[in-house]
């Protein structure tokens, strides 16, 4: 049997992408939040309309939305890369954290009666230090205990969508979550010359699921509605933990200044093999289309996150709660058809995010805003280029620290026509 030559090395690049996903991709304070900084899990050219997921294109396939397989018409090979500035700022000082990595790979294949697609891409990630302080008796003396933690999960997934109707098809997804998160917390008091340094790992797998289903009502004029809804059930990950105790030198925390350690026996404790919960998740999604012209979408997303809960990221003053997002977005295409210029058949796209975060620090509740621009390039065939621009906020004038960032994304949605017998005259 005859290799596609393409195939297989999208396929070695899925692979080998797992290593590439590995490094950490923030640098954010508000990266404890849940199971650290959720990226953004769609293509660029859905995160360029502020990740509305009610645009369905017949040769492109929406990784956060599986339904759209069901309309998939030719193979299509998917890579989304980005650069990210953040600027992280408090009363006293401003940092700028870079960085960029790849947004997801993946692949999705038309059947005869149905479509799937697989890939995989880094779901969350998790770096910041922080410090706190207490009273710690009637004495006053000061307790201050010093947290960081960085690591990722990354996510490979198998997606089918099925058109069980004229207008109407479903989607499931299934993932295999994997990573490792890693923990040091210093322990500190007033007055004494040492503290207790605690260093922890844990090991994260498992799998989740989401599904989606997406009806699409032709009216008038060449318009169409598209109804889009999504739900992620409520679902557990495994984590194997390990964790060993240090003294150390309160002036400062290097190898050389650490002293005796134990490891600590969690198997006791019942803590060596713990869950990390994921929160159940819905998005409703609507969006007027005229073929090939222009799109408005609107999109409502709400996540039952307060009850989640890390033993191993017990920082005081930070709880949950439950999160939504509203977004609005789509695109234009001034002319489609035109011969003479280009940048009439560019698809040219716009969104507009704002999130109340699940995360509480001091009492404060964070929340994000973000305005999208992209542009669709066609390129050879019914293959695009996607660019996109994202300039966001994290926090407000009430919180101790903002963060104020752009992201420059880059998604290639390359088509290819299998399964199609060729005939020669």
């Amino acid at each position: 049997m005859k290799v596609n030559k393409n195939y297989f090395l999208l396929v070695s690049f899925i692979i080998s992408s797992a290593f590439v996903f590995s490094q950490t991709n923030t640098g954010s304070p508000y990266s404890l939040n849940e199971l650290g900084e959720i990226n953004f899990l769609g293509n660029v050219s859905s995160i360029s309309m502020g990740g509305i997921d009610s645009a369905i294109d017949s040769i492109e396939f929406n990784i956060n939305n599986p339904s759209s397989l069901a309309k998939l018409k030719t193979t299509n090979y998917l890579i989304g890369t980005f650069y990210k500035t953040t600027g992280i700022s408090n009363s006293v000082s401003t940092d700028k954290i870079n960085t960029a990595n790849i947004n997801y790979i993946a692949i999705g294949i038309p059947l005869k009666k149905f479509g799937f697609g697989f890939g995989v891409l880094p779901y969350s990630s998790m770096g910041f230090n922080l410090q706190t302080t207490d009273d710690y008796n009637s004495a006053n003396s000061i307790s201050s205990r010093l947290f960081g933690a960085d690591g990722n999960i990354n996510r490979a997934f198998l997606s089918v969508g099925v058109p069980f109707l004229k207008y109407f098809s479903l989607g499931a997804t299934a993932n295999y979550n994997f990573g490792k998160f890693n923990y040091e917390k210093f322990d500190l008091m007033e007055g004494v010359n040492y503290g207790v340094f605690s260093n922890s790992s844990s090991e994260i797998s498992g799998f989740t699921y989401h599904f989606s289903s997406n009806l699409s009502i032709p009216l008038k004029n060449d318009l169409t509605l598209n109804l889009v809804y999504s739900f992620y059930p409520e679902g557990d990950l495994n984590s194997f933990n390990i964790e060993s105790l240090y003294t150390s030198n309160t002036s400062s925390i290097t190898l050389e200044s650490l002293g005796d350690f134990v490891d600590v026996d969690l198997n006791s404790r019942g803590l060596e093999n713990t869950k990390l919960p994921v929160p159940k998740k819905s998005i409703y999604s609507l969006g007027l289309e005229k073929k090939n012209s222009w799109f408005v979408g609107l999109q409502y997303e709400s996540k039952l996150s307060s009850s989640f809960e890390n033993v191993f990221l017990n920082i005081k003053n930070v709880d949950y709660r439950d999160s939504n997002s509203l977004s609005i977005g789509g695109y234009i295409i001034p002319d489609s058809s035109s011969l003479i210029s280009y940048w009439k058949r560019i698809k040219y796209r716009f969104g507009i995010k704002n999130e109340k975060k699940s995360i509480i620090v001091n009492n404060l509740p964070i929340n994000q805003f973000s305005l999208n621009l992209g542009l669709g390039l066609p390129i050879a065939g019914l293959s695009k280029a996607n660019l996109g621009l994202e300039l966001g906020k994290i926090g407000n004038d009430d919180n101790l620290i903002k963060e104020n960032y752009f992201a420059l994304r880059l998604g290639l949605s390359l088509n290819d026509v299998w399964f199609i017998k060729r005939k020669f005259n």
